[in-house]
């Protein structure tokens, strides 16, 4: 997710932690706890991201070393839980430990919860986690929530407008919120139904929010959000069964690899699926839009899928149903790809992040990757040239033991 949403949930947590601590003790928190709490919270929910200090241009990693190190060991659940506790250790010292054992306690638990927000927040889009490290180096993917998603702003903004003390923090949120509906009108990605819909949504949450007592105003957005989150996924998993009956019916249920989604930006109604197939000797990759629930909304009134996708993208001839309307496509050799892997070191460490690959070989023998859940071309921050004959090989120990997504054609 962008850092927004992070810092965002991370409020929101903090907001939960001095509520929690007050009711439990029955008094009001001792002063600065709920500053104290604030900093703690958008902290713990940003610490994960540090590894762009390191992945990328600040040690000279390049694209490579970005797309194999960033959402990597920060990323995981030892990471978590061992950063959450230094934060904890260095919230004490701020006050040489003498709060009450409660707000201790809760401060605890917060650093906790921070930290491991980062990664269920992030866990929801079709970019992936591999959580589990050292035990399992696999990526999971929760392909259900857009990166950028506008309707999580507009949940907890007006509730922590409604919460926080400070007149700058207001006006921040504020501007946040009014950014946010602005983005939504001038981003080509987002129908002006949908801005309209953002901006209603933003003027009844305002209305909620401050029409509720006090005491109710945390838990009425705290629940939105995971209603949210809970919706988005029966979404995904709705638009997965969809595509997955599709392909059925066309290529046979054994064709399906993969299915990577995205939902519109702050439409769950509406999903872009890159579908990854192989059948017989051939590798396929085929775009569509998908309706996770036809007899609401069929995909007819979705955006289309992409009619030019870059170099090797043809047209599909695959026919349409009310759920699935299929774009282009990209198909080579199966084989061809575990070829490139085993002759080329710099193929093999990138398709230890790329999901969805597309491959070209240019005249002088390179090979130019792409992960087409983010483009095809060089427009895209996922494609990796790779030299005929690489001068040296990426450093083994700066390889990470990801296991590769498409180790199944592989």
């Amino acid at each position: 997710m962008d850092n927004v949403t992070h810092a965002l949930a991370g409020s929101l947590l903090a907001a939960a932690t001095v509520a929690i601590v007050e009711r439990r003790t029955g008094r009001p928190a001792t002063p600065g706890y709920g500053r104290a709490a604030m900093i703690l919270g958008v902290v713990a929910a940003e610490l994960p991201d540090a590894d762009l200090l390191y992945a990328g241009p600040v040690l000279g990693m390049g694209k490579l070393g970005y797309l194999l190190h960033h959402r990597g060991h920060t990323h995981t659940v030892v990471f978590a839980l061992l950063a959450g506790l230094l934060l904890w250790g260095v919230a004490r010292l701020r006050r040489h430990g003498a709060r009450p054992v409660a707000e201790r306690r809760g401060l605890l638990g917060l650093a906790l919860a921070g930290t491991l927000s980062h990664l269920a927040l992030d866990y929801t889009n079709s970019y992936g986690v591999h959580p589990f490290w050292p035990v399992d180096d696999r990526w999971f993917y929760g392909d259900a929530v857009f990166i950028v998603e506008p309707w999580l702003w507009i949940i907890a903004v007006p509730a922590l407008i409604a919460i926080v003390r400070s007149p700058v923090a207001r006006v921040l949120l504020g501007a946040a919120l009014v950014g946010i509906l602005a983005l939504a009108w001038s981003f080509g990605q987002v129908s002006r139904g949908l801005a309209l819909a953002l901006t209603l949504g933003a003027a009844v949450s305002l209305a909620v929010t401050f029409a509720a007592p006090p005491a109710r105003r945390l838990a009425i957005a705290l629940t939105a959000w995971l209603a949210f989150e809970a919706g988005s996924f029966v979404a995904s998993r709705a638009a997965r069964g969809q595509v997955r009956a599709a392909v059925a019916a066309i290529a046979g249920a054994d064709a399906l690899r993969d299915v990577a989604l995205t939902p519109t930006v702050s439409n769950p109604l509406c999903f872009r699926a890159l579908v990854v197939e192989t059948q017989a000797e051939t590798y396929r990759v085929t775009e569509a839009s998908v309706a996770p629930f036809p007899a609401l909304r069929t995909v007819r009134a979705c955006p289309p899928p992409d009619a030019d996708g870059g170099a090797g993208m043809v047209p599909s001839s695959r026919a349409a149903t009310d759920a699935v309307r299929w774009g282009i496509e990209w198909s080579a050799p199966r084989a061809e790809l575990g070829a490139l892997a085993r002759a080329n070191c710099e193929v093999a460490a990138a398709l230890r992040f790329v999901r969805v690959p597309a491959w070209r070989r240019l005249p002088d023998g390179a090979v130019r990757l792409s992960d087409l859940r983010f483009g095809n071309g060089d427009a895209s921050f996922a494609e990796v040239y790779a030299a005929a004959a690489p001068a040296r090989c990426p450093n083994p120990r700066a390889v990470p033991s990801w296991v590769p997504p498409r180790q199944d054609v592989l």
